[in-house]
């Protein structure tokens, strides 16, 4: 039995969006499963040149790949179509994940990684525009949201999986990696292609003009104001409030737990604003959130914080993918996403090279309270810029 949109156009199977969903919350999993296996990673490499580098290397490394790749499996999927890039991807993200689970040199797992980030940057792109083309424009705003929310829940379950399976050795968490080939088969079983038709009232773009710049830039600010809290905030939080590993954990999955709220919420919220007011309001949280965490005093203000930032996160991908999927023709969705794809991943490459020579200057609780003050600056900018183009 098949639901209906309220435009009375028929949705997609539930096991065709299930296997979607379920793709999606492989990106989520790229750096968060083996942050707890570092420590042990950095013993057993102790003895390799360059060791404490390179293990950290090894977080970064598919963010790397994933910005210089997205663009052109983007454009790869326009000629053989998204699918069988999805399916490829998710070979290589089995292939690149998973090599850490016998590979025993870091240049090997460096470039391990790297595949993996490959991977990634495919599975992104393609599995947003999919889960686009297989629904009415009416019911973007619903199915992005939950999109959103299945990425914030497996970011908790990375975050937990990751820890209880380095606790029994640092390859552990490379294991997680190979749910990618079960999500595999179900692709293939039930994801097809869609034949996507472009509203005629819709707003339309190429990928390159200057308003989807403009997107991308929201991309790549919010990214690089919000990931100072996974990268400073387990510092800042054993600074104030005397947290250690666990609690800080505990902390960052609450983040992922209000993100997966929101997104679940979604749908309405976009029923009743557009992308702009959206956006805008991610920014407001950001602002918010990141200015509570640096001038708190002890752990309760401090996780307050967070909290309210995670509302920012919740917003941000279905916003913002929303955003770019509804100012593009159907045939250009994957490139625009791709292109989105690079600048968010080019915000966590960048946002820890900006925020700590300002942290070793005036402290991580200025440098969280800055954070908040850019945030709020964009906020202002999409605000105006919105006005401006209604009036």
């Amino acid at each position: 039995m098949t639901e209906t949109t309220v435009t009375g156009v028929a949705r997609p199977p539930r096991p065709l969006v299930a296997t979607l969903l379920g793709v999606s919350t492989m990106t989520i999993m790229a750096s968060a499963t083996i942050t707890p296996a570092l420590p042990g990673m950095e013993r057993h490499f102790a003895g390799q040149p360059h060791a404490e580098l390179l293990v950290r290397l090894v977080l970064t490394m598919p963010g790397l790949a994933i910005m210089v790749s997205a663009p052109l499996l983007a454009r790869l999927s326009g000629r053989t179509g998204r699918v069988p890039v999805l399916a490829a991807c998710l070979v290589l993200y089995t292939l690149g994940g998973g090599s850490g689970l016998f590979l025993d040199s870091l240049p090997a797992l460096l470039a391990g990684r790297a595949l993996l980030g490959v991977g990634i940057a495919g599975v992104m792109t393609t599995s947003t525009a999919l889960l686009a083309d297989h629904h009415d424009t009416s019911d973007h705003g619903r199915v992005l949201g939950l999109q959103g929310a299945a990425m914030g829940f497996g970011g908790v379950v990375a975050l937990l999986l990751g820890g209880v399976l380095a606790a029994v050795d640092w390859r552990g968490p490379f294991a997680v990696y190979l749910l990618a080939l079960p999500l595999l088969v179900l692709v293939l079983r039930y994801v097809p292609e869609a034949d996507a038709q472009q509203p005629p009232d819709a707003e339309t773009a190429t990928p390159w003009q200057p308003r989807l710049l403009g997107r991308y830039a929201v991309m790549f600010l919010g990214v690089v104001v919000f990931y100072t809290v996974p990268t400073q905030a387990p510092f800042w939080l054993a600074e104030v409030g005397g947290a250690g590993p666990a609690a800080a954990g505990a902390l960052i999955a609450a983040v992922n737990l209000v993100m997966t709220v929101v997104g679940l919420n979604f749908r309405w919220l976009r029923a009743r604003w557009d992308f702009p007011v959206l956006v805008t309001a991610m920014f407001v949280a950001f602002a918010v959130g990141l200015v509570v965490l640096g001038v708190a005093g002890g752990l309760a203000t401090a996780a307050v914080g967070m909290v309210v930032v995670g509302v920012g996160i919740g917003l941000q991908n279905p916003a913002v993918n929303g955003w770019v999927v509804a100012s593009v023709a159907p045939g250009t969705r994957t490139k625009a996403l791709g292109l989105l794809t690079s600048a968010l991943f080019l915000g966590q490459f960048a946002s820890p090279l900006l925020a700590q020579p300002v942290a070793d200057a005036v402290g991580l609780g200025r440098t969280f309270v800055f954070a908040g003050v850019l945030a709020a600056v964009v906020g202002v900018v999409v605000a105006v810029v919105h006005f401006l183009r209604r009036r």
